[in-house]
């Protein structure tokens, strides 16, 4: 392969795949110096920080939710706000639907869920959420 074939693919495996540049290195046989100088012409490091946070898995960011939510109600807990029982109740089916996300998430083909955009994704899971919290 020449140079315009493998820093592509170099950079595919780094940033989507998330592999290391050692291991870049024997999958497509370049120096690792190689890899480094493109790393940093590219901004490689960049690219795979908004893949990985844009690929956050559903069931962290229902987990972040329900911490967010939780801080809440013990923040109003401890301010002596009068706390809905409707709030825990929705707290709970958050935490639950989070421990089921998590779940099938460990089990999907990781294949099937890159077929979806990021935007797609997102709206699916939001579809479900809402169901499972009874809002759909």
């Amino acid at each position: 392969m020449s140079k315009a074939e493998l820093k592509p693919k170099a950079k595919e495996l780094y940033t989507i795949h998330q592999l290391s540049l050692a291991d870049i290195s024997r999958r497509l046989n370049i120096s690792t110096r190689t890899l480094q100088n493109w790393k940093a012409e590219d901004r490689w490091e960049e690219t795979r920080a908004e893949i990985s946070g844009s690929e956050k898995n559903c069931h962290a960011q229902l987990f972040e939710l329900g911490e967010v939510m939780a801080r809440r109600i013990k923040q109003d807990e401890l301010d002596g706000v009068k706390v809905a029982p409707e709030r825990y109740a929705t707290l709970q089916r958050i935490i639950d639907t989070a421990e089921h996300a998590r779940k099938y998430e460990a089990v999907v083909p990781k294949k099937n869920k890159s077929e979806l955009s990021p935007e797609e994704r997102a709206k699916k899971a939001l579809e479900a959420i809402k169901k499972e919290l009874g809002v759909a």
